[in-house]
């Protein structure tokens, strides 16, 4: 007998974790199946940037990894033998208002697991999918355990070699960018404060070192020396690693211990031909894949989760046609793109790979991570926090340009108060929901026309997944907004039911709502990228 379900995600890495977790709570039944026995327990990425903390919090699987974490405030860049510049992290601004965290991948997956049983599921380890055909009505899926599966969409998370985006027919275009990276996480004493990242760049030679919450773990990063050979076992990795330890610092060998984990690996910029393909999608390292460089990998995997989980949910309801899933692809194939471009530029210029890039490098990247606002704009930039799908086609031309946020940009975490007059915040609102947030009712004709428009939200969305808040403190003038369960502005407008029903119309039933322009690609990150990694 064939299981069926309407959702199989393949992949319980952090991207198909948050896809499920979401999907769950918007009350649909999901199963993820893994091609490993088990939990990994290796640390792998490291780091939560505020976007990604927010998309956790949403999810409700954020948990106490906050308290867990380590405390990172600046990067401190040795150039040459002398420290030459001072990066701060973490600082407060008109953007960003909660810090990103260094913590082991293997426990954000523990507490997206945790999530997951709370909410009724769980991961089928060992469960590989092999392959798949589909139709009109579904997937059949074929697993390595010999079982077959059949499901309505399958959606693959499961990493750089995903096996779903290969049954797929799906391209993988890209380019190599650093033929062999060594990576070790080792207990040392180092003479440093556990608040700071050091990296050392000595023209083509770079090393970094990255604190980890254990108490005197690191997690020391390098480049393979030319002449490393092809035998790079673990104890090779740490003795190069200590090597240059040394020849950067002077420090003695004796100040590394054994190390937890060691790894060797090429980095490549890739980017999926497509996000869907019919009744099959892809997200997270399985559709990209780029330089670690700046730590964008897990926090771009789980924005795509949480930008599809939306999307499915509504479709799987039949709330929403299946075209506004193409909205997804939409919406974060640029994101992609412009990470791809800007942490390929940035490993390039790190490493110093051509003279020029290395003069560039030492004498005018390095010296402006002084300057203040070239730290707010490194740090909001990282954050991903000015992510934003105006150009996207859910997003309808504003009449308000001047005011902020738009259609498609994120929506800062208000202080709101809900119906019953209780105390609450808009993102802990928000996950597998929307948010309806009112403007002051001052006149019987303007609570009407709000009432009409609150009862035409929930009979569209769902009554269960719509919650009416009023900001409290920063107002937003006369105006409804509705907030995506991802956090990003749908529809700004005065409470006028024809207005809002117009766009609730063309994102469910046409999956666009703009008319008269480009359904997506021309972006100059698309042009740039296409040139660069096409076959």
């Amino acid at each position: 007998m064939t299981d069926t379900c309407p959702v199989l995600v393949a992949g319980a890495g952090p991207t198909g974790l948050t896809l499920a977790c979401d999907l769950l709570a918007s009350g649909m039944a999901v199963r993820v199946v893994d091609r490993a026995a088990g939990p990994a327990s290796t640390s792998r990425a490291l780091g939560l940037q505020p976007r990604g903390v927010e998309v956790l919090d949403r999810a409700g699987a954020l948990g106490d990894l906050e308290q867990r974490s380590n405390p990172v405030r600046q990067v401190s860049v040795d150039l040459g033998g002398r420290t030459t510049a001072h990066l701060r992290l973490g600082q407060r601004t008109k953007l960003v208002t909660r810090p990103g965290l260094i913590v082991s991948q293997a426990e954000i997956e523990g507490g997206l697991r945790r999530r997951l049983a709370q909410l009724g599921g769980t991961v089928e380890w060992g469960r590989e999918v092999l392959d798949a055909h589909q139709d009109g009505e579904g997937v059949a899926v074929q697993l390595s355990d010999g079982r077959a599966m059949r499901c309505e969409w399958l959606v693959g998370c499961d990493g750089a070699h995903s096996r779903v985006r290969k049954v797929a027919g799906i391209g993988f275009p890209g380019v190599q960018i650093i033929e062999r990276f060594l990576l070790a996480d080792v207990h040392a004493d180092l003479p440093v404060a556990r608040d700071t990242v050091l990296v050392w760049l000595h023209g083509e030679e770079m090393l970094a070192a990255f604190p980890l919450p254990e108490a005197d773990l690191w997690r020391l990063m390098a480049p393979a020396p030319d002449d490393a050979g092809d035998d790079l076992g673990p104890q090779v990795v740490l003795s190069l690693l200590t090597r240059r330890l040394h020849e950067r610092t002077g420090w003695p060998a004796s100040a590394l211990g054994t190390a937890e984990w060691t790894s060797t690996f090429r980095i490549h910029r890739r980017l999926a031909d497509r996000f869907r393909q019919g009744r099959i999608l892809l997200a997270g390292d399985a559709a990209h894949i780029h330089s670690p460089v700046g730590g964008q990998g897990l926090n771009t995997g789980v924005g795509d989760a949480e930008n599809l989980a939306w999307k499915l949910a509504l479709v799987v309801h039949q709330r929403g046609a299946p075209t506004l899933l193409d909205s997804y692809e939409a919406e974060r194939r640029p994101i992609a793109a412009e990470v791809l471009e800007s942490t390929s530029a940035m490993t390039r210029m790190v490493v110093g790979e051509s003279r020029l890039a290395r003069v560039l490098r030492d004498r005018v990247f390095v010296p402006s991570l002084n300057h203040r606002l070239v730290q707010r704009l490194i740090w909001e930039q990282a954050s991903q926090l000015k992510v934003s799908y105006r150009s996207g086609p859910l997003a309808a031309r504003s009449r308000h340009p001047f005011l902020r946020p738009r259609p498609g940009d994120r929506v800062p975490d208000l202080t709101c108060r809900r119906l019953d007059g209780s105390a609450t915040r808009l993102h802990a609102e928000l996950g597998a929901r929307w948010v309806l947030l009112t403007p002051p009712a001052s006149t019987p004709p303007a609570a009407l026309a709000t009432q009409s428009c609150i009862d035409l939200t929930r009979q569209r969305l769902g009554a269960d997944l719509v919650t009416v808040l009023a900001p409290t403190g920063r107002r937003h003038g006369p105006h409804l907004l509705l907030v995506r369960p991802d956090a990003h502005l749908g529809w700004r407008g005065s409470p006028a039911p024809a207005a809002l029903e117009g766009w609730l119309t063309g994102v469910l039933d046409d999956g666009h709502v703009v008319r008269g322009r480009s359904r997506f690609m021309g972006s100059r990150h698309e042009r740039t990228l296409t040139g660069a990694v096409g076959p």
